[in-house]
């Protein structure tokens, strides 16, 4: 069997940094809580937020609601190098510094702890300094390939 991307579900999140005043977001499909205060990022090498994350030492998750997917397209078919993400998008700045969306399910904001390198792409461990419900009543958007 050939390995796909939705072979397990995932919820589907964009992860946000800002460092040197430079702002960055990418879609992640591939981001889990691995303790009570601790969340697991996957961020690709060709990533421009991903040095943003690195440089700051800190990033914003919010998680999508199922009505998003144009915000999850948004975010995640095109480079922050080539667009402006932000445009058109209301948000606001976490004490860390990282942007966190405002019409989601729930933002964390987080500062990196860990960093494991498997060369193509960086696990991220960060550990989550606040969080904030944004909707009370929310169905998560889940990933699936067609989507996008």
């Amino acid at each position: 069997m050939e390995p796909r991307h939705d072979m397990l579900a995932h919820g589907v999140n964009v992860v946000c940094a800002q460092h040197e005043g430079k702002l960055g977001g990418l879609a992640v499909a591939w981001a889990t809580q691995v303790a009570r205060d601790r969340v697991l990022i996957c961020v690709g090498k060709q990533s421009t937020t991903r040095e943003l994350i690195l440089g700051s030492k800190a990033f914003g998750l919010s998680v999508l609601a199922r009505d998003q997917v144009k915000v999850a397209r948004a975010f995640g078919t095109r480079s922050s190098r080539d667009v402006d993400k932000f445009e058109g998008v209301s948000y606001h700045m976490a004490a860390t510094g990282s942007p966190l969306l405002d019409d989601c399910a729930l933002t964390l904001d987080c500062r990196v702890e860990a960093v494991h390198d498997d060369g193509t792409e960086k696990l991220i461990i960060g550990k989550v300094v606040a969080a904030e419900r944004r909707k009370e009543q929310h169905e998560p958007l889940i990933y699936r390939e067609e989507d996008y």
